[in-house]
């Protein structure tokens, strides 16, 4: 079963504690070889509020390195 980042457009919060969309957190992951969670909410500051997007965040590193890393 897909995770619910997987539909979300670029343009959608995933952060709204900080403002972050999908298609930031995507761009930082390709961009600068993030593969954790900390490393993109050090540069996008996406999960430092509340938290309740900390998942969302995971799921989108776990999918994108993984396919940073198979090209």
């Amino acid at each position: 079963m897909p995770d619910s980042t997987s539909t979300m457009a670029d343009a959608e919060l995933v952060c709204d504690c900080n403002n972050v969309t999908k298609g930031a957190i995507v761009k930082a992951i390709q961009q600068k070889g993030f593969t954790s969670r900390e490393e993109v909410a050090f540069f996008t500051r996406a999960s430092t509020g509340c938290g309740s997007c900390a998942q969302r965040v995971e799921d989108l590193v776990s999918a994108h390195s993984s396919k940073q890393a198979a090209a």
